[in-house]
């Protein structure tokens, strides 16, 4: 079997597994930091270059996290179904129209839509079969 257990192979005295390259959790651990140290080490960076990266990135982050509080501000939740006014909770049905509606009124025949759907259906489909005509040909 791959996973069973043995001795660690610094001879610490611990199990380890095949999976951890036959050492121990503790030498296992102390193998990965060393990995990473070398990892990190290949790559030459300036200090300057690397503090300048690290404002830039503060700095995107301040404006992204001002744009995620600015939209949950200006967020408004909705509801409540706009024909009967009855609490919808997570439950409402969203409308082409923008609106919220409750079960039965989610239909737009049950609150007089103003989305014309008949229209953008024949757009829609207007689009995807486009009317292919062949060549005429030329009597002879």
């Amino acid at each position: 079997m791959t996973g069973e257990p043995s001795l660690c192979i610094r001879g610490c005295g611990f199990f380890s597994t095949s999976q951890t390259k036959n050492l121990c959790s503790k030498c296992y651990n102390d193998f990965l930091k060393e990995e990473s140290s070398r990892y990190v080490a290949t790559f030459n960076i300036n200090s300057k270059t690397a503090a300048k990266a690290a404002e830039e990135v503060t700095a995107e982050e301040a404006t992204v996290v001002e744009a995620v509080v600015v939209k949950k501000k200006d967020k408004k939740i909705i509801s409540r179904c706009n024909a009967c006014k009855k609490k919808v909770g997570l439950l409402g049905f969203h409308c082409r129209c923008g609106h919220m509606f409750c079960g039965s009124h989610r239909y737009p025949e049950e609150h007089s839509c103003p989305s014309d759907y008949k229209s953008a259906a024949i757009d829609v489909l207007a689009k995807q079969n486009p009317i292919v005509k062949g060549d005429k040909l030329f009597r002879l």
